[in-house]
């Protein structure tokens, strides 16, 4: 059955924002905001391209007199003024996602009964506790627009998609050990305008990896804008 069309509300700029510090982004929040999900495998990125991302990480925010050593670096991040961290934002994603689309790693995504786990949860509690917009099982990395339902918080859903399928893929595949990276990447949709861009970036990133049609699952929405966002 088709899923009924989501509602779209942007980013509130005078807003309360939450600020969720994990690894080496900071995670923004805000209460009926859809995000831009992005995590993937444990073994996607190989450790050399992690150090070059690292070092230029860490040239970023020290051309801005942050220490990304000191405990508080990510609250300083949010100080800056907006087109700064988000440019901080793109970096990072810039250069993850160039990666990733190279296809590192084991790939077990490949598989399509693998895959399949990681599509049914996504879809699992849609209206439940979040509605799941469009979405692409890579085979080593997935990404998704996710739009968290009232009283249920992102990482805790993605907490629950990650820690089941991980189970699951791994029982199936008779082994044990990590399955996703423990850092999730994710970015509040800002406007309508920029959906549109992500969600023809997810239909596209199969073209990018230069997957055929049976390596890669995809799945899409339709959305509304809320009326006086």
């Amino acid at each position: 059955m088709p899923k009924a069309s989501i509602p779209f509300r942007g980013f509130d700029e005078r807003g309360e924002v939450r600020i969720y510090d994990h690894g080496v982004l900071p995670h923004w929040r805000q209460t009926g905001c859809t995000y831009f999900v992005t995590f993937r495998l444990w073994d996607s990125i190989p450790s050399t391209v992690l150090e070059e991302i690292e070092y230029e990480r860490v040239a970023w925010l020290k051309g801005r007199n942050i220490d990304p050593r000191s405990l508080d670096w990510q609250r300083r991040l949010a100080t800056l003024p907006d087109s700064e961290w988000r440019q901080y934002e793109k970096l990072i994603a810039t250069l993850l996602n160039r990666e990733l689309d190279r296809c590192h790693g084991s790939c077990v995504l490949r598989d399509p009964v693998i895959r399949e786990i990681v599509a049914e949860a996504l879809d699992y509690f849609h209206c439940v506790r979040v509605l799941t917009g469009d979405y692409v099982v890579m085979p080593n990395h997935v990404h998704a627009l996710l739009t968290p339902c009232s009283g249920y918080e992102l990482e805790d859903i993605l907490h629950s998609v990650k820690g089941y399928t991980a189970n699951q893929i791994n029982r199936q595949r008779n082994c044990r050990g990590s399955f996703w990276q423990r850092e999730t990447y994710d970015h509040i949709v800002r406007d309508f305008e920029q959906l549109e861009a992500y969600r023809k970036y997810i239909a596209d990133n199969p073209l990018k990896g230069k997957l055929g049609v049976d390596e890669y699952s995809y799945s899409c929405a339709e959305y509304h804008p809320v009326v006086g966002s």
